[in-house]
């Protein structure tokens, strides 16, 4: 199949006109790794409050109510 000499690359003329508004490579892995380092500090904040309401939920048993 011939292409037609005038037609426009449109692909081409998207990755020219988006790319130069993308951030470099580097901030997009920093910005990957510091959002990663967040959710696992929240996942870690939110399994040491579970395990502190059942310890002290656990640690209660032994003792008569007051």
């Amino acid at each position: 199949m011939d292409r037609d000499e005038g037609a426009i690359d449109w692909d081409a003329a998207f990755e020219a006109i988006v790319a130069p508004l993308r951030p470099p490579r580097y901030v997009r892995a920093v910005r990957a790794v510091t959002q990663a380092t967040v959710a696992l500090l929240m996942i870690a904040v939110a399994a040491w409050m579970l395990l502190r309401v059942i310890g002290e939920s656990v640690n209660g048993l032994g003792r008569p109510m007051l």
